[in-house]
């Protein structure tokens, strides 16, 4: 019987995961109803431990699923739906899926070089020392960056450009580098083959325009209970790099793509992980719920209380 015992003991998480839930309930709920049901009674003191326990409840799930804070559930993470190849000056995306057949092509678009070199903004931030900066890289700058951001979403809808950096665009790179690598379809040997010239996204949850505390708290509103937003996609577009010798003693090269290579577009879908703050949400109503029939409850309690001391003050 003690190995036994011992070996309940041992079973961890298990038993000892069940064993301290149990404790903790026992005497932390359990100490309250003690105290309130030895200075009003057992069921009048269980029915003001249950109302605290389901207020106490409801107010951390309204914690909860605005914040998704404690466990969350596996990731969402990015699976790769289709790649596509691309000829320069096509002006086509044949893929599979129909809404990145309207994705446009690098050279349909704004070039960000000459951007670059025409605004002096842009050169501020991006000097012709350093790499040449994509559209991705120029919609960051504060100023003439917004209004290239409106250009080119304008021209891409429904799809709009990635920032480089908005934290999608390392998500959807590293999953890029997995899936052409060696591991995957085996394009390039490694993510310094190939240079990455923008990304898109279209669909998912509407973005926060307002930055007003008002504008933030209808955001967080909406955004919590929109429970079918539509289907995210991203698209990566790049193209194979110039192979350059690396010189002893000095960093690698800056890739330079090859203008004659095709255009690979890698399209990607977000798929959500275990969405288990769907179940906070509705274990949130039905705790508010509880506690409204439980105050409403020890109300018409009051209520007949009150006009039972009154009825014996009257006949006295």
């Amino acid at each position: 019987m003690i190995n036994v015992l011992a070996s309940l003991w041992s079973w961890d998480p298990g038993f000892r995961g069940i064993l301290t839930v149990l404790v903790a309930v026992t005497v932390l709920c359990g100490s309250v109803f003690l105290i309130l049901a030895t200075n009003n009674g057992a069921r009048l003191g269980f029915l003001l431990a249950l109302t605290g326990f389901t207020g106490w409840l409801f107010v951390m799930g309204i914690i909860w699923s605005m914040y998704g804070i404690g466990y969350k559930g596996n990731a969402p993470t990015w699976k790769v739906e289709d790649v596509v190849r691309s000829e320069s000056g096509s002006g086509e995306v044949p893929s599979s899926l129909d809404k990145a057949t309207t994705l446009p092509l690098p050279d349909e678009l704004p070039d960000p070089v000459k951007l670059r070199n025409g605004d002096a903004e842009f050169t501020k931030a991006f000097p012709t020392a350093q790499r040449d900066p994509n559209l991705g890289d120029l919609v960051t700058v504060p100023g003439p960056g917004a209004e290239l951001l409106k250009q080119v979403n304008k021209q891409v809808a429904p799809w709009r450009i990635l920032e480089t950096s908005n934290k999608y665009t390392g998500e959807t790179q590293a999953v890029v580098a997995e899936a052409l690598g060696p591991d995957g379809q085996n394009l390039f040997a490694a993510a310094s083959d190939y240079v990455v010239i923008d990304s898109f996204v279209v669909g998912g949850k509407t973005s926060r325009t307002d930055n007003s505390m008002v504008g933030r708290v209808k955001w967080r509103a909406r955004s919590t209970f929109n429970f079918r937003p539509p289907e995210f996609y991203a698209a990566v577009q790049l193209q194979a790099a110039i192979p350059q010798a690396t010189k002893p003693g000095q960093a690698p090269p800056t890739p330079v793509r090859d203008p004659n290579a095709p255009i690979i577009t890698v399209v990607l879908k977000r798929v959500d992980g275990h969405l288990l703050r769907r179940h906070a949400i509705a274990l949130t109503i039905l705790m508010g719920a509880s506690t409204a029939v439980l105050c409403s409850m020890l109300h018409r309690r009051d209520k007949l209380a009150q006009a039972q001391r009154m009825a014996v003050a009257g006949a006295s």
